[in-house]
């Protein structure tokens, strides 16, 4: 299960909720699931700004029913995922994965990808310390089946 909204509030009075998306296609879904696995249907009733939107979910018809799932998470299966194009990833597919920096010996460890809103940043852990490094295709160039770090994504960072 991949967690794919966030309740931040109700909207209106007929059951809108408000929530914050970590899908850049939210539309792409027709159903999630609460933390107990419980399947809703849903549909965007509007989107808004900063990957916030409102849905109606299944069976939620009152302002009061939808202040209940305030600061509740909903999940997406795997399998329902979108396929990805070449040279796509889904961040949770990289995290915990090795990454080798080009031209050294030096192996790392992906321990997080985090987006601020500037772009996908890569969180690489290598001997108990940790750093951000924009995923772009100069830092991270193509490789089959191995991650590979350019050198120069460390700014003079050293083993």
């Amino acid at each position: 299960m991949i967690v794919i909204l966030r309740v931040v509030g109700a909207f209106g009075v007929n059951g809108g909720v408000r929530v914050s998306s970590y899908s850049r296609n939210l539309s792409a879904y027709k159903k999630v699931y609460d933390k107990d696995r419980k399947e809703y249907s849903f549909r965007v009733m509007k989107f808004l700004s900063n990957g916030k939107a409102v849905i109606s979910l299944e069976n939620i018809h009152t302002r009061t029913q939808a202040e209940s799932f305030k600061g509740e998470f909903f999940y997406i299966k795997k399998i329902d995922l979108p396929s990805k194009k070449e040279n796509e990833f889904y961040a949770h597919d990289l995290v915990g994965q090795k990454a080798y920096v080009v031209g050294s010996r030096i192996k790392c460890l992906i321990t997080n990808v985090e987006n601020f809103g500037a772009g996908d940043l890569m969180e690489i852990s290598h001997k108990n310390k940790k750093f951000l490094v924009p995923f772009t295709t100069e830092n991270f160039p193509n490789a089959e089946n191995e991650i590979f770090i350019a050198l120069e994504a460390f700014n003079g960072f050293k083993e």
